[in-house]
């Protein structure tokens, strides 16, 4: 009699404990069904998060090739504030190594842009030719720790434009801080199935955080339709004249909360070379103020 209530309790215990696993089962199964969006969901709505983008930190990595055997690698962390459709604000660090047989150089410093004016705060200007250390350390010597407005005519002006040029003549995934019109216009070109194909997709934790990783391919055409409809409502988004740019192999991760990109890896060709990059963005819509350097001068009055 004893056995048979221990056989029969042991047996609800049973019954309960399958009850339970049976229902954590269930909820977990749910919440891998309905409580996880589609990869395809997410990144058609990371086009329309990017496009409502205030504020954002880029780091960046970039590698070049060059056709002529030179290599440069380019390294820099940019605060970029699209507040406003007619002025940038965007300041950062960056740092530039060149290396080829006839001049090898590293460059870094500080760098601030509002709007069409650049101003940068050289910190290292250094060279290892033997031919061109000593002019290259007296160069150093006038202009570091000051800060310099940028001018087209300078001498090193494009050292210091050359970090920001890469985010807009490189990446194929523009985002600025667009009002619902404007963002549905370009949302149509964005979500046409022919400017982007998802080549393969996966669920991944990138730095504790859940996201997909999508291996992509676009189609150049439609995202030049794209720039182009951006720079109709953001004037500081300007396209040029078509270029030979050309990407072979993109890769993004989007954050599945939020819909906003984390990281982007591609690899590419320019007319000078080739280029493989790195982009990781942080601190979305985060209030930072971009000052115009109080005190500046223009590069001859340092150098002359």
């Amino acid at each position: 009699m004893v056995k048979s209530v221990k056989k029969s309790g042991l047996s609800k215990r049973n019954k309960w404990i399958i009850g339970v696993v049976a229902a954590l089962v269930f909820l977990v199964v749910f919440v891998m069904v309905f409580g996880t969006p589609s990869a395809e969901s997410v990144f058609k709505d990371m086009n329309d998060k990017m496009l409502q983008t205030k504020t954002v930190t880029v780091d960046q990595t970039l590698s070049i090739k060059g056709n002529d055997g030179s290599l440069a690698s380019i390294t820099s962390k940019m605060f970029m504030d699209m507040n406003s459709e007619k002025v940038l604000l965007a300041k950062g660090n960056f740092t530039l190594n060149i290396s080829n047989s006839n001049s090898p150089m590293t460059v870094s410093g500080d760098l601030v842009k509002i709007g069409d004016s650049s101003y940068v705060k050289y910190n290292t200007f250094s060279s290892t030719s033997p031919g061109l250390s000593s002019s290259f350390s007296s160069i150093e010597s006038k202009i570091k720790g000051s800060w310099i407005k940028v001018r087209p005519s300078d001498q090193f002006a494009s050292m210091a434009k050359t970090p920001l040029e890469f985010l807009s003549s490189i990446l194929p995934t523009p985002f600025a801080n667009l009002d619902s019109t404007q963002r549905a216009n370009v949302l149509k070109l964005l979500q046409d199935k022919s400017m982007y194909t998802i080549d393969e997709s996966s669920k991944v934790d990138i730095g504790g955080v859940s996201a997909y990783k999508y291996s992509l391919s676009y189609d150049k055409s439609k995202y030049d339709e794209v720039a182009k409809e951006i720079s109709n409502d953001v004037s500081y988004f300007k396209v040029g004249s078509k270029t030979d740019n050309k990407l072979k192999s993109l890769t993004v991760w989007v954050d599945i909360d939020t819909k906003q990109i984390i990281k982007i890896e591609f690899e590419g060709s320019t007319a000078d070379g080739d280029v493989t990059g790195t982009f990781k963005f942080s601190n979305y819509n985060q209030k930072l103020s971009v000052d115009k350097p109080s005190d500046y001068f223009i590069e001859s009055e340092l150098l002359n």
